[in-house]
């Protein structure tokens, strides 16, 4: 039986509000009784009981959160009184909340599909939501609440919901992680600093049975260090080495394994089997997992399996991760934006030579890239947005002739789309064109200097939305995958800074360098690189061909009208000869399509 969570509000005479079913993992669901109602917490609280029972009674007694969404950890609260309900969303939406209001009740919960059905509504997919989640995945606002399954809303991260029992309903953002101009590279790191240390400790504390991964990279191996200063025993940590990757992540694991002999490293091979989009068309095996939306990971899904498989074996319980530490502590390149002011303008041309000679670019033109997204408000960038898929739906080119999304075109508000693009039906352009046009709408004046701050959050949001597919992947191995990065309280401490000061190029991650100077060791601070496993993308590719072929050819989105599965296959073929296709995208994609076979629609 698959976990969950369901409620209706107002419920029926002598009825609960909410009701679940398991199983759970230890510490998961937690529910506060008291005379004003019920607190309900989902997901990784770190309090102990008493704590967080003073705080929900003083929650339930006031009618506001208080300190209840202040706790440490990463978790979905409820607070249910007589009259109302009140949802609060982690700041990353690790658990988000889905819902539909028929009008005379509110129907909610953990999963989608079950809103609809509880609330007597057709199961059909949101085939807007779909499009946009595929192509252009980075756009804000782009689809407002809608969830993957049509007429369910969706509470995302940092959001709430309010419902009376009278019918009345209001949303908001209680977490809205806007930047301090004010805040200063050396207090945001001692924020960052106690943050994580807290982080740490509390899971450590909370379990006899954690490890970690360890990559060799900052952010999953400063995790490992800092869970050593918490934990008197070895500690199990794992390594992935593809089967024929370039990746030299394993070179720099092994040389940081040596630091410390209670680490105990233990490394993950690859093989043919688990490369890149092996075994998505077998719903007898991994590709069968239900999630819950598309789970943009799935095309990893064998090389994901495997790295499971081991750490369940190695200790099944809390296995700690890196996921949000490139979300919060690199500063995407839209960041240049906000030096683009008078003040900063030695910055912006510094900054500029930094990064052009790095990507082997002109910096004049990538200044001026950062000058003219600064003058480009949020709602122009929509605006251009949905004349590209306009000019597709016209029959001209827009993007869909464009090789490929390069650096450069980061310095936006989002990249791309790029050739994908020409994978569109008509239909679905105008109709992404129009969902574009209603979001420049009601975007305001959101000025381009904020467009790196916003695109930080929305990584981290995206980052959310991967570690919780990855810790349902995860509940089959008893082992339960979780992420410091995406407490509340880190993420609080590294969006205050505003994102121009976490780049200091050629530095990689200034912050988390700051934050744990005498906690980890100077080599694992000191790395430049990041692991890339992108060749594994080209050798599944070409070992799966035909089996990727049947799943576009008998595509469930072509069905839907929102691609055309001949230019969907013509950018497979392009990949199987080794040239360069949109990676991502494709992903994005075949998530979307193992989404919709895996459900059960109307």
């Amino acid at each position: 039986m698959r976990n969950g969570l369901l409620g209706v509000f107002p419920p029926a005479s002598s009825g609960e509000v909410v009701r679940v079913q398991g199983p759970w993992r230890e510490g998961e669901l937690r529910r506060v009784d008291g005379p004003e109602g019920t607190v309900v917490v989902l997901g990784q609280c770190l309090s102990d009981d008493d704590r967080l029972r003073r705080t929900a009674l003083r929650a339930l007694a006031s009618g506001g959160p208080d300190e209840l969404t202040r706790l440490p950890g990463s978790y979905l609260c409820l607070v249910i009184r007589h009259e109302e309900l009140t949802a609060y969303v982690d700041a990353a939406g690790q658990y988000p909340l889905f819902f539909r209001d028929t009008g005379t009740r509110l129907v909610f919960g953990t999963r989608p599909v079950s809103v609809a059905d509880a609330a007597g509504a057709r199961r059909r997919p949101d085939t807007a939501v779909l499009a946009a989640g595929i192509f252009c995945p980075g756009a804000p606002s782009l689809t407002g609440e809608r969830s993957v399954v049509a007429g369910v809303s969706k509470v995302a991260g940092g959001q709430a919901l309010r419902r009376t029992a009278r019918g009345r309903a209001e949303r908001w953002v209680h977490e809205p992680l806007e930047s301090d101009p004010g805040a200063s590279l050396a207090g945001s790191a001692e924020a960052l600093r106690d943050a994580l240390e807290t982080a740490v400790r509390l899971r450590v504390a909370g379990t006899e049975r954690v490890s970690a991964d360890f990559s060799g990279g900052l952010d999953s191996t400063s995790l490992a260090f800092l869970t050593l200063r918490h934990r008197p025993g070895p500690l199990p940590v794992t390594t992935y080495r593809g089967s024929a990757s370039a990746c030299d992540d394993l070179v720099h694991a092994e040389r940081f394994a040596r630091l410390d002999p209670r680490l105990r490293m233990e490394v993950v091979t690859g093989t043919h089997e688990t490369l890149t989009y092996q075994g998505l068309s077998d719903r007898s095996g991994g590709a069968s997992h239900n999630s819950d939306e598309p789970d943009s990971a799935v095309a990893a899904l064998a090389r994901s399996r495997l790295r499971l498989g081991h750490v369940a074996r190695l200790s099944a319980g809390v296995h700690l991760g890196g996921e949000g530490g490139d979300a919060l502590l690199v500063a995407p390149p839209g960041y240049l934006a906000a030096l683009a002011r008078p003040e900063r303008l030695r910055q912006l041309a510094r900054e500029s030579m930094v990064l052009a000679r790095t990507r082997q670019e002109a910096p004049s033109v990538v200044a001026a890239r950062a000058v003219g997204l600064a003058r480009t408000p949020l709602a122009t960038a929509l605006r251009r947005l949905a004349d590209g898929f306009e000019r597709h739906a016209t029959g001209g080119t827009g993007r869909a002739d464009a090789l490929d999304v390069g650096w450069l075109d980061a310095i936006a508000w989002w990249p791309g789309p790029g050739s994908e693009t020409g994978w569109l039906t008509r239909a679905a352009s105008t109709e992404l064109a129009a969902l574009a046009r209603e979001a420049a709408g009601s975007a305001g004046r959101t000025a381009g200097s904020r467009a790196g701050d916003l695109t930080a959050l929305d990584n981290v949001r995206t980052s959310g939305a991967v570690q919780r597919q990855l810790s349902e992947m995860a509940r089959p191995f008893g082992v339960w995958p979780q992420a410091p990065f995406l407490d509340s309280d880190v993420i609080r401490a590294c969006a205050a800074l505003p994102v121009h000061l976490r780049a200091a190029p050629p530095a990689f991650k200034p912050l988390l360098g700051a934050a744990l100077a005498d906690l980890v060791p100077a080599p694992v601070l000191a790395r430049r690189t990041k692991g890339d496993y992108g060749d594994e993308d080209y050798q599944g590719a070409r070992a799966c061909a035909r089996e990727l072929r049947g799943l576009l050819v008998d595509s469930r989105l072509a069905e839907l009208g929102v691609v055309e599965p001949s230019a969907v296959v013509a950018a497979l073929d392009r990949a199987v000869m080794g040239l360069r296709v949109p990676f991502p995208a494709l992903n994005r994609l075949l998530a979307a399509e193992i989404w919709l076979r895996n459900t059960t629609w109307h």
